[in-house]
């Protein structure tokens, strides 16, 4: 029986890259209240700084790509009383705000982007399913929206480079995913990521497997239906390449 490929996300989905994200985003929520003067009690700082990151991608052209520097001329704004869509709309129509310069902005937000530079450390069992794919004969292949330089850096430091096949950097829509089944068949081709919108539903239209392999954040469009749309729910990544061996030699679903 011909082994299938597995295409796999990489952040949030072999590395934790929302921990990266949440001591950046908590910093640079602390810094502009230093700097506004605007201390608040907020319940949980962290969401506070998604709903207005959230906000922002779902109305900018980039999505989640969108200039830095815009976050944090939300969050100033939103630290003297805009609400999360309204100071998105106005950043992204160009509104220059009041409460910050651009060039101090722009500052902190390449401090935002350094932050954000630090290797993520590996979620765990990645290594325990890495190791059983290869046991297993499954070629893997990490595909990624986001540069292919830095997930090899990643890769290289965490020393997973003979369990990876190749670096894919793509969009990842219906037309991509036919295009990397095609290359692959008649091997059947799973894919395995953590957020059903990039990585579930375009993968099962263009006729592949697939796995969701649920991260600690979900961004609120997201959060209705995405589970349902995969062949299975992994617990962790070790959970998902058993899955997809025990898929494969049974030849039916798992249950």
């Amino acid at each position: 029986m011909t082994k299938p490929v597995v295409l796999c996300d990489a952040d949030n989905t072999l590395w934790d890259t929302d921990s990266v994200f949440a001591t950046a985003q908590r910093t640079l929520l602390d810094v502009l209240e230093t700097r506004l003067d605007r201390l608040s009690d907020l319940s949980d700082r962290i969401e506070y700084v998604r709903r207005y990151d959230q906000a922002l991608a779902s109305r900018h052209h980039l999505h989640l790509r969108y200039p830095p520097v815009m976050l944090v001329i939300a969050l100033a704004e939103g630290l003297t009383g805009r609400a999360p869509d309204e100071a998105a709309t106005l950043v992204i129509a160009g509104h220059r705000s009041a409460h910050i310069s651009l060039s101090e902005a722009q500052k902190l937000a390449a401090d935002f982007l350094g932050l954000l530079s630090t290797l993520p450390e590996l979620l765990p069992t990645v290594k325990d399913g890495l190791k059983l794919a290869r046991e297993e004969g499954i070629p893997l292949y990490v595909v990624t929206e986001g540069r292919i330089d830095k997930q090899k850096q990643i890769i290289t430091h965490h020393k997973l480079t003979h369990y990876i096949e190749a670096i894919f950097e793509i969009t990842k829509t219906q037309s991509q995913f036919e295009r990397l089944r095609q290359r692959f068949h008649p091997a059947q081709t799973v894919m395995v990521g953590d957020q059903p919108d990039r990585d579930i539903e375009p993968a099962k239209r263009a006729g592949c497997e697939t796995v969701l392999v649920p991260s600690r954040f979900l961004p609120s469009w997201n959060r209705v239906g995405g589970a349902r749309e995969a062949s299975y729910k992994a617990r962790d990544f070790g959970d998902a390449i058993r899955w997809v061996a025990q898929h494969v030699e049974r030849g039916h679903d798992a249950p």
